[in-house]
């Protein structure tokens, strides 16, 4: 091992493979983190446009319920 000094940038990496992307499991599948992720994103947009959109009572009147669900999805999600 090598002694360093203090103050001594250290510039070279560490011996070994290069660790997998995060997103990405064992035979290339995603991670179910990402899964969540859009669907919270998903249920995010379908409860704005729920909210804006004048024509169909049942979803106007459901579309914060559905912003709320997607919000708290997406937050668990990109947390976990």
């Amino acid at each position: 091992m090598a002694q360093i000094e203090v103050g001594q940038v250290i510039t070279e990496r560490a011996e070994g493979p290069a660790p997998p992307p995060a997103a990405t499991m064992a035979a290339g599948r995603r991670a179910p983190r990402l899964w969540g992720e859009r669907i919270g994103v998903v249920l995010i947009a379908l409860g704005i446009v729920g909210l804006i959109q004048p024509w169909v009572q049942g979803f106007f009147t459901n579309g914060f319920t559905i912003l709320l669900i997607g919000t708290i999805i997406f937050i668990i999600a990109s947390h976990v």
